[in-house]
């Protein structure tokens, strides 16, 4: 029937697909259990209706099958009068009053097998229903979760992009260029103390060098 096929859809969707739209975990699930909530009212009302028509027709079958006993009598009675017309006309309506019990027969089984099939479906319901009431907290905590899960991996997936990798170049560069912006704000032109001292030693190392040198040439200039 179309009012349980909800159901169905309810709870067959495709994950991934469930959680792309679940943006509030809370509220789909309070939804699921007010549709199954109002699919359960509107079966019990068709099992009431149903159930209704059912003594409806059980009540309009005994009286039919009284009427197929009060015209077998009054074709007995014709009969025993001879009045074979009357007992003919008798048997005739005996033959209609029994048509309408096989009718009621027939209907009676057809409302009771779909009485069956409510009761089992409105069970399922009523099972379905219990089963998202006592699980609602820890759907919601784990559709809040996969959520979750699913944000961190697609963040990680984009951690490899080549957009990452650009932003993180212009990050490098930026920072060497801010190294090398504090090295020459450390730098004034004028020679320091120190750096006079430095240039004195080490003009001082290249004389006594070059005295050495010129002392070498001098000693072999002799020799000869």
């Amino acid at each position: 029937m179309q009012m349980f096929k909800r159901i169905a859809d309810i709870f067959n969707s495709h994950v991934n697909s469930a959680l792309d739209k679940l943006e509030d975990p809370a509220k789909m699930i309070s939804l699921m259990i007010t549709e199954l909530e109002e699919t359960q009212t509107k079966a019990r009302s068709s099992m009431a209706a149903r159930k209704a028509e059912q003594t409806s027709l059980a009540r309009e079958k005994a009286e039919f099958e009284k009427s197929v006993l009060r015209w077998e009598d009054r074709a007995k009675l014709a009969i025993t009068n001879g009045r074979e017309d009357l007992a003919r006309e008798a048997l005739v309506e005996k033959r209609f009053a029994s048509e309408q019990v096989k009718r009621c027969d027939e209907q009676l089984a057809t409302i009771a097998s779909i009485l069956t099939s409510q009761t089992s479906q409105l069970a399922q319901i009523s099972d379905k229903l219990k089963e998202v009431k006592d699980k609602q907290q820890i759907l919601v905590q784990r559709a809040r979760s996969a959520k979750e899960k699913k944000q961190v991996a697609m963040t990680l997936k984009n951690s490899d992009s080549a957009e990452l990798a650009r932003k993180f170049s212009e990050l490098e560069s930026k920072i060497e260029r801010m190294e090398a912006d504090a090295e020459m704000a450390g730098y004034h032109g004028t020679p320091t103390a120190s750096d006079e001292f430095t240039k004195m030693e080490n003009d001082s190392a290249l004389e006594a060098e070059l005295e050495s040198l010129k002392q070498s040439m001098s000693k072999k200039k002799e020799q000869k």
